[in-house]
């Protein structure tokens, strides 16, 4: 008698049906990590970088397919702000989403903004899930 095959679930994929793929930029191992996996659960493809030149060096270069960037906004060398400036540049239809622990006034007051929005930390990876579908959705429209 044959053993029964045993058969995987199916990975989990974004609400949208797709395979997207996130870069998350953080110089902080615990919140790249964080960020990295709450969106590898739910079935996006993740890149990593610990700064903003790691995470130029790997748009210009082509190497990872990308949908969306998710960026920390302090960080050495080549800061979020930075990046998005750049990316607007190189890819202008790149999404960016920025994260910052100060509040979203406070980013406004200093002229920081983006066209995809601010994930002000703390998150819980709910709402970051949720912000980037939000961003991916309505770069589609």
């Amino acid at each position: 008698m044959k053993a029964p095959e045993q058969v995987s679930p199916p990975a989990a994929v974004p609400a949208d049906g797709g395979r997207e793929y996130v870069l998350v930029v953080d110089d902080e191992p615990v919140i790249r990590r964080f960020a990295a996996r709450a969106l590898l659960e739910v079935g996006f493809g993740v890149h990593e970088a610990t700064d903003g030149a790691e995470a130029l060096e790997m748009v210009r270069s082509g190497e990872a397919d990308l949908d969306i960037v998710l960026s920390d906004i302090v960080m050495p060398r080549l800061n979020g702000v930075q990046l998005l400036q750049s990316l607007s540049t190189l890819r202008p239809q790149l999404p960016v989403i920025l994260m910052s622990g100060y509040g979203t006034a406070q980013l406004a007051h200093r002229g920081i903004a983006s066209p995809c929005g601010v994930l002000t930390k703390p998150f819980s990876s709910d709402s970051l899930v949720a912000e980037v579908r939000r961003c991916i959705r309505s770069q589609l429209t």
